[in-house]
């Protein structure tokens, strides 16, 4: 980790040391309580549950790769009124035809070894995939990194009947909305979007927790130059809610939403101030977004995965111990989860052919 990754952290922990305070939970459910949310801007379209045919992929994969049979229950969680899987139980071929484009969230570029997916990325290229990271700004606003989106869009090139997917990790997800908005002559070359703990709506814990950055916003570095300094505007509950009251995304595209959930003791203690102001309005979330926050508008819901909003998509806890402060969340199976997202996705895109 870089020397100024470590001074954020302790800057964070300084700033907030005493904020969040103990005050109780408002709601005190279980997952297994409530059902999947969306919290939906007026005129927007809703959410499917594919929670199903996705379980069955997620599971059959676990078990192949001789994870405890218990171990996929405890890894996918079963929120209420998950419909039974109805589907064959066999996996669905892979498409190496599909070319992904996979968008970090925000400061990627500011830590050392931040790839996303590290562990299924090799395999996925093993299978005949393009997997490519687009290189976008970390401390920029969505509206900027739309750009360099649309660069890695029309430079790739995709073989006979092709298909080209966008996966977002966190506040990539909105520098994919934007694009597809801002630069509608390249959107018809996107056939699917995934959201992976996406931050759609921003989170409330980005209004609490602005000042922070702003303090830092001039800081001087190489590795991690300032952009247009609006990353932390734009992940905000209000400009991505107004943004989604403004803008309808493209319908010719499949959206797909995976969500992540993880129970306190099981939060990067680095996210210890932004989880205590979540845990307060809802138990129900990864320790930056609560899980109603996560959902593209008219996607397919896959499932909600129990890892912090760093496990989900990066091996926070081998690489970065400091951040994680414990061992929760290591070793999470992102190859499984990886596979499992794409395998659905070919499989949904094969049916709409």
């Amino acid at each position: 980790m870089s020397l100024m990754s470590m001074f954020w952290v302790a800057v964070l922990s300084g700033l907030t040391l005493g904020v969040t305070g103990c005050a109780t939970p408002l709601l005190g459910y279980q997952t297994s309580d409530i059902p999947p949310a969306q919290l939906v801007v007026v005129g927007q379209p809703s959410v499917q549950d594919g929670r199903a045919r996705f379980r069955t992929i997620f599971c059959e994969l676990a078990a192949r790769q001789q994870l405890p049979d218990s171990d996929c229950e405890k890894l996918l969680l079963p929120l209420a009124a998950e419909p039974r899987a109805t589907a064959p139980a066999a996996l669905p071929a892979h498409d190496p035809r599909l070319r992904i484009l996979l968008v970090p969230g925000g400061f990627a570029e500011c830590f050392d070894d931040a790839e996303l997916f590290p562990e299924a990325v090799p395999r996925l290229r093993t299978l005949g995939y393009s997997v490519n990271t687009i290189r976008v700004s970390g401390r920029s606003s969505s509206a900027a990194n739309a750009w360099r989106i649309a660069v890695a869009v029309a430079r790739t090139k995709l073989p006979p009947e092709g298909r080209l997917v966008l996966m977002g990790y966190s506040k990539g997800i909105s520098d994919i909305m934007e694009f597809l908005v801002q630069y509608p002559s390249l959107a018809p070359r996107v056939h699917a979007v995934v959201s992976i703990a996406g931050s759609v709506n921003g989170s409330p814990a980005a209004n609490r927790y602005t000042f922070v950055y702003e303090a830092l916003r001039n800081w001087p570095s190489k590795k991690c130059p300032p952009g247009d300094r609006a990353v932390a505007r734009d992940l905000q509950r209000e400009p991505r809610m107004k943004w989604l009251a403004r803008h309808q995304l493209p319908k010719h595209i499949r959206y797909f939403s995976v969500g992540s959930i993880a129970p306190e003791a099981e939060i990067a203690r680095a996210m210890d101030p932004m989880d205590g102001v979540l845990r307060y309005m809802d138990p129900l979330n990864d320790g930056q977004l609560l899980f109603y926050d996560q959902l593209l508008p008219g996607s397919e819901l896959l499932g909600y995965v129990r890892a912090d909003h760093w496990a989900i998509a990066l091996p926070l806890q081998e690489r970065w111990f400091l951040l994680a402060g414990n061992s929760a969340g290591a070793h999470f199976p992102r190859g499984v989860l990886l596979e499992a997202i794409v395998l659905r996705m070919a499989e949904a895109l094969r049916d709409d052919s």
